[in-house]
């Protein structure tokens, strides 16, 4: 600043010697030029740096109004114009594209001012007027042209550099959040060399999931944490893909401890360092992978038992059809388990599904490495039989799992016995699919059933057939609930002490809109087993209550009494006792007027749960008789445990009682057992006079049957009664003539 100054006053002493500066003296020249460049440092530290707009607009009028007085001082006022851009260039230079505006008014207020100052001849001009006016015009345009041009220049080159360093400034920042977003993901990742497959960095996920350091890392390639059976995989395909290094895929990564875990690998190449190298993001998926594993699982198997499922089951039949040859033999055995669901109800659902997983258990215990059993649902097992050599193969493998469920199963500390009836089927002869198959084994398993239970049966054409009409019954069942069709008939029981009519036993008949009277064995075995019969076995104990309460209070001579049987399932029900106190509640019948009746084989299901149930429903003041006793395995001991009233001796000693002494010595002995136990006893079936003549020998107090009466319908059984009350139907035998008439005839004395 000071040689600029310098030299600016030595020019001034050599033009003034030359006569070219101006009209003044030299002394007051060089004051003003001292006094301006005083006066333009001053404004420079005030207002030169980071300006306001007041500022910049000060500092410009000091700098050019200091540009002013000079020139025009000198006499060269609007030829040295070009001193305004000098100005102006300097300052944008130093504040910048601000200055451009305030600069160019600021340039034409200073040569407006300098030549009105020539005008009036206060200074002198080395060009005359008017000519110096009009150099003074075209200065001014010129220096503004100049002026405008050197502004929008730096504006634009500010907005570049603006450009510039925002970029800059955001590539920092994106470099810093790559980075942070690496070192800081909760994702594992690293960045390896791509030509030595060396690690080069990783982050604190890896380190923490991995086990590993981060110099264990860097000590190692990457193929160190791929287990050895897939490190070859992995070198190879590194190899194929070369330079096209992105990918993403699933692997198995081994851990620093041993463990192994499924990943997913999302992978590109980038720049790292100055090499080329490989950002790898790994996902652990071992969790998802083992769930979608359990849910596979699930999927096919079976939750309780852990046996394929039906799905799975039908398709390895499927394959081993695909596969089956002329000399195999295949086969498809269902297993079902007789009265399971009396455990179920007994026993509670707990023991109930311990009971199938140890049955599950024992069957594939008695089959071979090649066979499949499957639990398709309930108590249904399906085993699936491939390459037998023979059909008789099949036959003894149905047995085989038969008897091997005859051991008893021990749960919860008690000890349960199960039977199971088993259908077979056979690949190709039977059918071809899953399906067919399944359903020909289903036919036949309740064939066995209906013959007995505790059997299998190999299908056979008409039992498809019979399937399809039980599956028919089973339906109108369900709708004869609904529309009320089941209707009651009593037959009378007879005391042979008092000579007359003392009860009934109310017996189910289904009056079907298009079969008729449908009989008892037709619908009852079915009802039974699908659980319908305890809907049936309440509304015919409301029919039955209902009806007898009418009677008594129509002839009450008569003292008449009713029993209706109860079934296994009925047994079984834990809101029996609720039903029948209600029905009793609703009805008005006195609970001593009613007699339930429960078979030996209703005992044996569940003993335990038969006998408190037994004892609930003598504490409601009914009265219980054992159905068809001496058919089943009651014992003098379990007898005694009983709460019973009546001993019901069944038909077929009945039968044989008149004809044979070994017969009526099993009757006598059971009329004596009655005695000793306090019991009533009843004779049924009795169909002939001899049987009723060596009864009343042997001392039986009472007989039911058709050497009596047929069972009736509520109304034969009002003409009964009224027939009592009029005192012809002591003992007398009521049967139907051909021409539909009732006909009776006395055989109380044979």
């Amino acid at each position: 600043m000071l040689l600029a100054s310098a030299l600016t006053a030595a020019a001034f002493i050599v033009l003034h010697s030359l006569g070219v500066l101006g009209t003044l003296p030299l002394w007051l020249l060089m004051s003003m030029f001292v006094a301006t460049a005083a006066v333009t440092q001053v404004a420079l530290r005030l207002w030169g740096t980071d300006p306001t707009d007041r500022q910049l607009w000060a500092l410009l009028g000091v700098q050019v109004m200091t540009v002013t007085l000079i020139i025009y001082a000198i006499g060269w006022g609007p030829t040295l114009a070009i001193g305004y851009a000098f100005v102006v260039a300097g300052l944008l230079e130093e504040i910048g594209s601000r200055v451009w505006r305030p600069a160019l008014v600021w340039t034409f207020v200073g040569i407006t001012l300098g030549q009105l100052t020539i005008a009036f001849g206060w200074v002198h001009s080395y060009v005359s007027a008017p000519d110096v006016h009009g150099l003074a015009a075209l200065s001014a345009l010129g220096v503004g042209f100049v002026v405008h041009l050197l502004g929008t220049k730096t504006a634009e080159q500010e907005r570049i550099e603006a450009e510039l360093r925002a970029s800059e400034l955001e590539l920092r920042a994106s470099e810093a959040n790559a980075r942070q977003l690496f070192f800081d993901n909760p994702q594992p990742m690293w960045v390896y060399d791509a030509r030595t497959l060396a690690f080069l960095e990783v982050n604190e996920a890896a380190i923490h999931h991995y086990g590993y350091s981060r110099e264990e890392f860097r000590d190692r390639l990457i193929s160190d944490v791929h287990p050895h059976d897939e490190a070859e995989r992995l070198l190879a395909e590194l190899g194929i893909q070369g330079s096209e290094m992105q990918r993403s895929g699933v692997w198995r990564h081994q851990l620093k401890d041993g463990r192994r875990i499924d990943v997913e690998v999302n992978s590109h190449q980038l720049p790292f360092l100055g090499r080329e190298a490989v950002l790898v993001a790994i996902q652990d998926v071992t969790q998802r992978n083992t769930l979608e594993a359990e849910l596979r699982h699930q999927a096919f198997h079976d939750s309780l038992t852990e046996l394929p499922n039906r799905a799975l089951f039908a398709d390895r039949v499927d394959h081993a059809m695909r596969q089956r040859r002329s000399e195999h033999t295949t086969a498809v055995l269902l297993i079902d388990l007789d009265a399971f669901k009396t455990v179920n109800d007994s026993l509670g659902h707990t023991v109930g599904d311990r009971l199938l997983v140890d049955v599950a258990a024992r069957l594939q215990s008695a089959l071979r490495s090649a066979d499949t059993a499957a639990r398709l649902g309930g108590d249904e097992f399906a085993i699936l039989l491939e390459r037998l050599a023979t059909p008789n193969a099949a036959c003894e493998t149905a047995q085989r799992l038969i008897d091997a469920l005859e051991a008893p199963f021990f749960i919860a500390g008690k000890e349960i016995f199960i039977h199971a009836s088993a259908g077979l089927t056979y690949a190709g002869t039977h059918g071809e699919s899953a399906d067919e198959l399944l359903r020909n084994a289903d036919a036949a398993m309740y064939r066995a059933k209906s013959q007995g239970k505790g059997c299998y049966r190999v299908y056979e054409a008409e039992m498809h057939f019979a399937a399809v009409a039980r599956l028919e019954t089973e339906t109108d069942l369900r709708r004869a609930l609904q529309e009320d069709e089941f209707v009651v008939q009593y037959q009378p029981i007879v005391s042979l002490a008092e000579n007359r009519v003392v009860s009934l036993e109310a017996l189910v008949r289904w009056q079907h809109p298009t079969r008729g009277l449908v009989p008892p064995n037709d619908f009852i075995p079915i009802a039974e087993e699908n659980g319908l019969i305890v809907e049936i076995g309440r509304q015919v104990l409301a029919k039955a209550c209902r009806d007898t309460r009418v009677w008594q209070n129509r002839h009450p001579r008569q003292r008449l009494t009713i029993a209706v049987n109860l079934s296994t399932r009925q047994l079984a029900d834990p809101d029996l006792v609720s039903d029948v106190v209600e029905i009793l509640r609703e009805t008005g019948l006195h609970p001593g007027d009613l007699t339930l009746e429960i078979t030996e084989t209703a005992l044996m299901n569940d003993p335990e749960v038969a006998i408190a149930r037994l004892h609930e429903l003598k504490a409601a003041g009914v009265r219980l008789a054992i159905d068809d006793f001496g058919t089943g395995y009651s014992s003098l001991g379990s007898l005694q445990r009983l709460p019973v009233d009546t001993l019901k001796i069944d038909k077929t000693f009945v039968d044989r009682v008149a004809r044979g002494t070994e017969s009526a010595g099993v009757v006598h002995a059971l009329i004596r057992l009655a005695s000793t136990l306090q019991l009533d006893i009843v004779a049924e079936g009795v169909e002939h006079d001899d049987q009723v003549r060596r009864l009343v020998e042997l001392g039986c107090d009472q007989i039911q049957g058709f050497c009596f009466s047929q069972p009736l319908a509520p109304g034969g059984i009002e003409d009964l009664l009224h027939q009592g009350d009029a005192g012809t139907n002591t003992y007398e035998n009521v049967t139907t003539a051909p021409d539909g008439t009732q006909r009776v005839r006395d055989i109380s004395h044979g």
